[in-house]
């Protein structure tokens, strides 16, 4: 819309000087009126820019959260002693999938993923799902809350 109104005085003013048909007063005001649209425009262009640059850096910082929780997780799988197909079976679990989509992921029978489950539960000190993605949120949300306080 600032392009257009930039755009449309301009041609405005050029034209009213080519044809010598306004007075100096109204030439005077369409000129302000330009510059301020002009201004204006310049001063979005700049804040998109930044506004930009910041998502930019925030999706950078998404990513690299979301593969340092994915190693922190590792890392406490292996901790809580977790085997592979145990650690396997706690992601799925903490991405929300049932015991049946987990079974038909990893082609094994539900009972099998119900076991493992309860393995990884009792390894980890948790009495279920929610909590054991509870113990990871909680770790983020504390270190988000760190981060916080240093600024």
């Amino acid at each position: 819309m600032l392009v257009s109104a930039t755009l449309f005085f301009a041609y405005d003013i050029i034209t009213d000087l080519l044809n010598a048909s306004e007075s100096p007063f109204h030439i005077a005001v369409e000129s302000i009126v330009f510059l301020s649209i002009t201004s204006i425009l310049f001063v979005e262009l700049r804040r998109v820019s930044h506004l930009s640059r910041d998502i930019s850096r925030e999706q950078i910082k998404t990513a690299r959260l979301s593969g340092e929780l994915l190693a922190v997780m590792k890392n406490q799988f292996s901790l809580w002693e977790l085997s592979p197909s145990e650690s396997e079976v706690a992601l799925l679990l903490i991405k929300g999938l049932s015991m049946r989509e987990i079974s038909e992921a990893r082609q094994v029978k539900e009972k099998t993923i119900r076991q493992q489950a309860t393995s990884i539960y009792s390894k980890s000190g948790h009495a279920g799902r929610h909590e054991l993605a509870a113990h990871f949120i909680e770790d983020l949300m504390n270190d988000g809350l760190q981060e916080t306080q240093k600024h």
